[in-house]
């Protein structure tokens, strides 16, 4: 992983500092950063875990004894602990005598703050967030082939569930339906709860699969996405159940022509805004101007949100190896919507479609 972390130095905009610590309070409070530089995979959880990254690319790891096991899956060394005490203790030595230490603010709890600040009392910190950030959104091959496997097993889920949607089903139903068909495809679990809404909840884009029970006509909007080796997918589907009706149909057929559109203007170079205006432009020449009620995508990696996104209010230029979503939708309040959102690999001249469930308008 020394490319990784080489890569988290070459992204400071200022002094780089001697040494980077990323640390672990307990779960779920962990460091996304600290496998992404140990490229650990599944197994163990590593709370309170510490790694120090070192400008030549090094890593090496504190760790609880129980975590050894899992530790020594990576390619640097292990250092593991007993006690608090004797923890304290080993990160007191990595710390002496060093100047500036670099850490992921934005993912650091007080307390380990608040410990390394006691440890090392005269060292300037450097907030590395951004730094951070930056060589996270451009993926390796390593971390796009996990990628594509995340997207495929989710892929399948969405084709797979079609047979198990019927009238009288609820939405809790199937949201578990679709955790129990990628797990059996290999997953290690859903990239995050499932939202899974038939008809006036599908306007709500952070809705929550209730006890609401499906009726002929209704949308079916699933939002679902698998994690695989700590790599995530994401993807929406929206099927009707039963013969759609015509504004049905117009949502869901413009929703596609915005999406295909902001799809063939992506590649390396581009502004994730225009992006995102090519999308809204299309919907917003319809009745349903307006609808659209968020950024067009946001980066995908070891966090569902990996720090950047497909929005006027996002400065960045696409690069190749850039992950995103992309996931135009017409919201209507006590009718219904429409969201098609599929993960995309950024390319020199285009983009790769990693999610490859069919996008027809598909009734049940």
């Amino acid at each position: 992983m020394e490319s990784r972390i080489k890569r988290i130095y070459e992204m400071c905009e200022h002094d780089k500092p001697d040494i980077v610590v990323l640390a672990n309070a307990t779960d779920p409070m962990l460091d996304k950063t600290f496998f992404y530089a140990t490229g650990l995979g599944n197994s163990g959880v590593f709370e309170g875990s510490y790694i120090f990254c070192f400008p030549d690319g090094k890593v090496e790891m504190i760790t609880s004894i129980l975590e050894e096991e899992s530790a020594k899956k990576g390619n640097f060394p292990v250092h593991t602990f007993m006690t608090q005490d004797e923890r304290k203790e080993k990160i007191a030595g990595y710390l002496k005598g060093v100047d500036s230490i670099g850490i992921n603010a934005k993912e650091l709890v007080h307390s380990q703050y608040m410990l390394l600040k006691e440890l090392a009392p005269h060292a300037e910190f450097i907030d590395m967030s951004k730094a951070v950030r930056d060589a996270r959104v451009v993926k390796d091959e390593a971390e796009i082939e996990t990628t594509r496997i995340a997207c495929r097993i989710a892929s399948e889920a969405a084709e797979e569930i079609i047979p198990f949607i019927k009238p009288g089903i609820k939405e809790s139903d199937i949201a578990a339906e679709l955790v129990y068909l990628m797990q059996k495809k290999g997953a290690n679990g859903p990239s995050f709860d499932s939202i899974v809404a038939f008809q006036e909840n599908s306007a709500e884009p952070h809705y929550r699969a209730g006890d609401r029970v499906l009726k002929d006509g209704e949308f079916v909007l699933m939002d679902f996405g698998a994690l695989y080796n700590r790599y995530v997918s994401d993807i929406t589907r929206t099927y009707f159940m039963g013969q759609p009706n015509e504004k049905q149909k117009k949502i869901y057929n413009t929703v596609l022509e915005s999406q295909l559109a902001s799809l063939d203007m992506i590649k390396d170079g581009v502004k994730g805004a225009d992006v995102h205006n090519t999308a809204a432009e299309i919907i917003n020449a319809t009745e349903f101007k307006g609808r659209f009620t968020h950024g067009l995508g946001h980066s995908i990696g070891l966090s569902v949100h990996d720090g950047s996104g497909l929005s006027p209010a996002v400065d960045i230029t696409l690069k190749e190896g850039m992950l995103f979503t992309v996931e135009p939708g017409i919201y209507i309040p006590g009718f219904g919507g429409v969201r098609i959102e599929d993960d995309v690999v950024v390319k020199k001249n285009g983009v790769e479609v990693l999610t490859t469930a069919s996008k027809e308008l598909i009734t049940i």
